[in-house]
């Protein structure tokens, strides 16, 4: 891996990072009208996110990139798995808009390893 690819690399999981530090503090601050359920699975899933991101840095494996993926997943489903009540689409939007982040992040490293797995003949014909 180039120091190029590698400092992009770097860069999408201290987003993921990022994110999940956001998910944490916000998980102070998301109106959850009593429903103290909501603002724990986000501060969990922030803990996750955060935990998830250290470890694709430390790894830079296929299997990093995958577990971004399914994280990012789970937060795009949470607010339809925990049905959040009317009332709650703050918490929803930052679910959402955290599992977005972190799935793009899986699937634009995932992409990376595959065109760095390319042979240089069929790289030199995509040119």
């Amino acid at each position: 891996m180039s120091d190029s690819e590698h400092v992009r690399e770097v860069r999408r999981d201290m987003v993921v990072v990022a994110t999940g530090i956001a998910l944490v503090l916000l998980s102070m601050w998301v109106p959850d009208r009593g429903y103290r359920q909501i603002t724990g699975a986000i501060l969990i899933l922030g803990l996750l996110a955060y935990s998830v991101g250290l470890w694709a840095m430390s790894t830079e494996s296929r299997s990093s990139h995958w577990g971004l993926i399914a994280l990012g997943l789970f937060l795009l489903a949470t607010p339809l798995a925990m049905d959040f009540p009317n009332g709650t689409t703050a918490a929803a939007i930052v679910s959402v808009a955290a599992g977005a982040i972190v799935t793009a992040a899986g699937v634009l490293g995932l992409a990376a390893k595959q065109q760095a797995g390319m042979p240089l003949t069929r790289a030199r014909q995509r040119v």
